[in-house]
Parts: C-alpha cells; structure tokens; sequence
C-alpha cells in the first residue's frame, strides 16, 4: 500500500505569516522584487500557497503586484501609517475601558506581567523581532481579554506600514547609550510598566493618557524615521 506524503512544509497560512514578518523586520526590503518560484523553493512548496499569501499581502498594502513585473514589497505609506495609528487609538481607548470596568483576574495580570518581563529579556538581549512580536503580543491580549478579537483582526489588516515604523524605532533608536532616552525602546517599556499599574489599580483616566502617548510616538517617530531611511518610504 503506497502512503501519501505531503512535501509541502509551508501551507497558506504559514507562507502569509512567514512573509508579512520578513516585511515587518526588514528581512525583504520596502522597494524588493519577489519571484514566486525563488519563494516556493525556499519554503519547499509549490507555488499555489506563496501565490494566495502574495494576493493576501497584496490586500494588506504589504506589497504591490504590477502586472508583467512582478510583485513588489510596498514601500512605507506615512498616511497608511496615520490611518492605522488613528485605528489603534480609537479601538485601545475602548478596549481599555471595558477592561476597567471589571478589572483584570489575577491570571490575566499574571499574564500581562509575564509579556512585560519577556519584553525586558528581549530588549537586554537586543532580539529584536521577538520583541516587537511579542510587544504586540500584548496588546493583543487586552483585545482577547475584553472579547474584541475580531476588532484586533479588522486592525491588523491595515496595521502593516504601523509595525514597520515600530521595528525601525526599536532598531534605530535603541541599543546606543548617546540616543535621546525618549526615542528608546526603554520608554516604551516603562509605558508598558505604566499601562500595567493603572489596568492593576483600574484608573482609565490615567490608562488614557498613558495609551494614547504611547501609540502617538509611532507617527511622530515615523516622520523622522523618513529623514533617515528615505528608500524605504514612498511619496
């Protein structure tokens, strides 16, 4: 009796999350040429599931497919970048208020305490994909806690452009002792610190003001992260 082996080892799925991370950390460049059939071998598939995960991406302003060129790596749209940031701060302002109309259980601040001092590890460590992974890891949990999963999935499908800013701040603007102290990854981390305490103490005005801070610095970051990476942003 003759078995049936699937040699594929990268579905759909996983082709589409393996390329929107190596876009998110810079692994393909904002601006790169992609060939399906250099991807599907590489990820030892064949060219169906890498060509679904382009049209996915494609949809997600991830990259650009021009027909009879090829498929392109979008290059960073700052108004992408405001729409989405405006997105994200509308969405966390409520999220954040439902949490502190229960409050937290133990095993969720539990939870949240253990991404916190993951964060730390990877920063010490300078990892930094894992950081931003798990940074917006997160965030991600206040969504699942309060039951707006799909609201957080509505958000991701524009949040591309958002986590490439982010990965560039942390890469740019952490690590060196001569960097401005506010631009560092540190901050946001005592941020993160901050957000924890006022869920903790269920204060929204202060959980308010801290988050919206924090998602402000991505646009402001973004338009000097411009000046110093113009290749990677377009008009």
């Amino acid at each position: 009796m003759q078995i049936s082996v699937n040699t594929e080892l990268y579905s759909r799925d996983a082709v589409y999350q393996r390329l929107r991370q190596q876009i998110i950390d810079f692994t393909l460049l904002p601006g790169e040429f992609l060939s399906e059939n250099t991807l599907a071998t590489q990820m030892h598939t064949s060219r169906t599931p890498v060509r679904e995960a382009i049209a996915r991406l494609a949809c997600e302003h991830c990259v650009e497919v021009f027909p009879q060129r090829g498929t392109q790596v979008s290059r960073i749209s700052m108004e992408l970048v405001r729409q989405a940031v405006f997105f994200r701060m509308v969405l966390e302002r409520e999220v954040l208020e439902q949490l502190c109309k229960p409050g937290l259980t133990d095993q969720q601040l539990e939870e949240l305490e253990q991404s916190l001092a993951l964060q730390r590890e990877y920063y010490k460590k300078q990892m930094s994909t894992a950081l931003l992974e798990e940074d917006t890891r997160m965030h991600r949990l206040f969504y699942r806690y309060c039951g707006r999963e799909l609201a957080w999935e509505a958000m991701a499908a524009i949040n591309c452009d958002m986590l490439r800013i982010r990965y560039l701040q942390i890469v740019t603007y952490s690590y060196q002792s001569h960097m401005v102290a506010v631009r560092s990854w540190e901050n946001h981390l005592t941020e993160h610190r901050l957000i924890l305490d006022a869920l903790r103490r269920r204060d929204y005005e202060a959980l308010r003001f801290t988050a919206q801070q924090h998602i402000a610095f991505i646009e402001q970051d973004g338009d000097h992260l411009r000046r110093i990476y113009p290749q990677y942003f377009g008009e």
